[in-house]
């Protein structure tokens, strides 16, 4: 009785391990194929006609013509010759808003005018008969919290009328110069200054007489222009005492400006 259990268990045992066997040999079998088989089976199962594939015609073989190597090998376009840099000066400069309200007209300046100048090293007699050098790099911002009135009320009105934690910078962007002195002239020269003023992330084309001068290397630029509040998409602002406007500011206003600006340190 006991060698019948035993041969049983034994038996048993075989069972088991053959199943196990054969269910680790159908999960191999279905499971992905490895690499190395996978890529070896189209070479033992193709037809020898396509094993042999026709060779590809001699132009394809041939080298790509050499044209578009040129261009990734040739320099980089150099800068106009000449050309120089001027930097707005830490002082000498000042920017002036003024305006008009129901008691009386206001002003605010800035003494803050950042920026600068990339030109030929003739500018600014240049521009008035070169159309490339009428087209200098000229970038300008002033601090929206550097223009003061004298009155802080007025300075808190304006600067949250003209959202200043999200709009810091008033902005310019020259685009071109068109000459109104004469060629060949010197000293203070006049031209139209066409370009982009952003105020409170609204942006207006516009064109402002200005007069560029050089004296001792150093640049001067002044000039004016009027704007209104609309334009920028604000409302001109109020303000107000015991729930009542006291005072509204008129629509229109004046910008102008005097930028002093010198050669970039080398």
């Amino acid at each position: 009785m006991i060698e019948a259990e035993t041969m049983k268990i034994k038996m048993l045992k075989l069972t088991g391990t053959f199943t196990a066997t054969l269910l680790l040999a159908l999960l191999t079998a279905c499971g992905p194929a490895s690499p190395p088989v996978e890529t070896q089976a189209p070479a033992t199962k193709a037809a020898p006609a396509a094993a042999a594939a026709p060779a590809a015609p001699p132009e394809v073989l041939q080298p790509v013509p050499a044209p578009a190597v040129a261009p990734a090998s040739a320099p980089a376009a150099a800068p106009p010759a000449g050309a120089m840099r001027y930097d707005a000066l830490p002082t000498g400069s000042t920017t002036k808003v003024e305006g008009s309200s129901t008691i009386h007209d206001w002003s605010m300046v800035s003494s803050i005018v950042s920026g600068s100048i990339e030109c030929d090293a003739k500018f600014p007699e240049s521009a008035l008969t070169d159309a490339s050098a009428a087209k200098p790099v000229v970038q300008v911002t002033v601090p929206v919290r550097s223009l003061k009135s004298g009155n802080k009320k007025m300075d808190s009105v304006m600067q949250e009328n003209m959202r200043e934690p999200e709009f810091k910078k008033i902005e310019y962007r020259l685009i071109e110069l068109k000459p109104k002195s004469a060629a060949g002239a010197t000293g203070s020269l006049k031209f139209d200054a066409i370009g982009a003023l952003t105020i409170v992330g609204a942006t207006v084309t516009n064109t402002m007489p200005v007069t560029i001068e050089k004296t001792d290397g150093k640049l001067k630029i002044t000039g004016s222009i009027p704007i209104k509040f609309t334009e920028y998409k604000m409302k001109p602002p109020e303000i107000k005492l015991l729930g009542m406007a006291a005072l509204s500011v008129g629509n229109d206003l004046k910008i102008s400006f005097e930028w002093a600006l010198a050669p970039k340190a080398p």
